[in-house]
């Protein structure tokens, strides 16, 4: 249920209509009925997600017949539109028949209104994350079930909307809200594509490598941090332990320095941020890979401690509170993630770099963390 929509009872009232309509054969107002309910009940609720299987669960014909009035429809809705019947303006209305079109027919016609599908879902490839008012994850459901894969820069977008909700400096926006929606977690689940999003350069260095070096390094960087994990749990540990031991632990190391090294350069593929984001984004992490310069952090006190490492946990920590991108820290979440390898790693360098740091860390939980850190390592 979105978070938009909280009246089970409303959506109840309109499925028993949906399907006295269907029973009696009138597809007409059925797909009326269907449009008023979408407009009605909010842009992110649309006819809401169990309707919509009722609807897919009617017969093949009747859902073809259904999808080619939509789609009819959204050809020419300036020439059937009624701003007392729907309350909606003329653009918001073709949203929500591309959507409920696309959703009804799904896996059954993959070529309806797919050009439409493709250029929506392509003003994506921009944006840093998905600030659509529609549901516009279900367009791409529609197309990986046609078995054609929107662009990487397209998931890229729908994932880092995706762990915004996970990021501090973003958990409050509207972006954020989408990425906690049901249909956003399911499409990612099983959206193909690179474990990093390209574009920013320690990710491209990072793809480019791991692709020459074969699946252990694939999987590798697909061992992100749980995104509300504060620390490596036991189960993790022996996880991200075994895939050091598959790539090689030296080799890991010298390629997770690299890697880390380039965590300060900002992207190389500019995308669009937006009002509500008080910060450039292009001089920001990419909320999902920050999960995985997590994990690397991490993963990185696993190793026998050597000062190097120490060196570029700390430089991680110094990168990710800098202020470059606004007012606010770069990434305290990472920050944070080499503050506790650090600690993990718990060597003289490890300690000689946690007593640098905590002397101008001044952001109050990060100093916290320091504190702990410090402790445990011991004098």
């Amino acid at each position: 249920m979105s978070r938009w929509m909280g009246n089970t009872q409303v959506l109840a009232e309109q499925a028993v209509h949906f399907q006295v309509l269907a029973g009696r054969g009138d597809l007409p107002e059925l797909s009326r009925a269907v449009m008023r309910a979408a407009c009605n009940n909010g842009s992110m609720t649309g006819v809401g997600s169990r309707n919509m299987e009722l609807l897919r669960a009617l017969p093949d014909r009747d859902r073809l017949e259904l999808a080619g009035m939509w789609a009819r429809w959204y050809g020419h809705v300036e020439e059937d539109w009624s701003a007392e019947e729907f309350r909606r303006d003329v653009e918001y209305l073709r949203a929500e028949l591309l959507t409920v079109a696309s959703g009804v027919v799904r896996d059954l016609d993959g070529g309806l209104l797919a050009t439409e599908r493709h250029r929506e879902l392509d003003r994506l490839r921009d944006q840093w994350l998905v600030w659509s008012g529609h549901r516009i994850w279900e367009l791409a459901e529609a197309e990986l079930a046609a078995g054609r894969t929107p662009g990487t820069a397209v998931l890229a977008a729908f994932r880092r909307t995706g762990a915004a909700a996970n990021v501090p400096a973003l958990r409050r926006t509207g972006a954020a809200a989408n990425g906690t929606e049901p249909g956003l977690r399911n499409l990612l689940s099983h959206f193909p594509g690179p474990a990093l999003n390209p574009g920013e350069p320690w990710a491209d260095a990072a793809l480019s490598e791991a692709a020459a070096g074969g699946e252990p390094w694939q999987r590798l960087l697909e061992h992100a941090a749980p995104a509300t994990a504060g620390a490596p749990s036991a189960k993790w540990r022996r996880a991200g332990s075994a895939l050091l031991d598959a790539v090689g632990p030296e080799e890991a190391r010298r390629a997770m320095h690299r890697w880390l090294e380039l965590a300060h350069r900002d992207r190389t593929v500019p995308l669009l941020g937006h009002p509500h984001l008080p910060f450039d984004v292009n001089t920001s992490f990419d909320p999902h890979n920050s999960h995985v310069l997590r994990g690397l952090a991490w993963m990185l006190s696993f190793l026998p401690p050597r000062p190097d490492t120490a060196r570029a946990l700390a430089g991680l920590v110094e990168t990710s509170l800098d202020h470059r991108s606004g007012n606010a820290p770069r990434a305290l979440h990472v920050a944070e993630a080499g503050v506790v390898a650090l600690g993990l790693l718990g060597d003289s360098a490890a300690r000689d770099e946690l007593e640098t740091l905590s002397e101008w860390v001044t952001h109050e939980g990060t100093s916290r963390r320091l504190d702990k850190a410090l402790t445990t390592t011991g004098g």
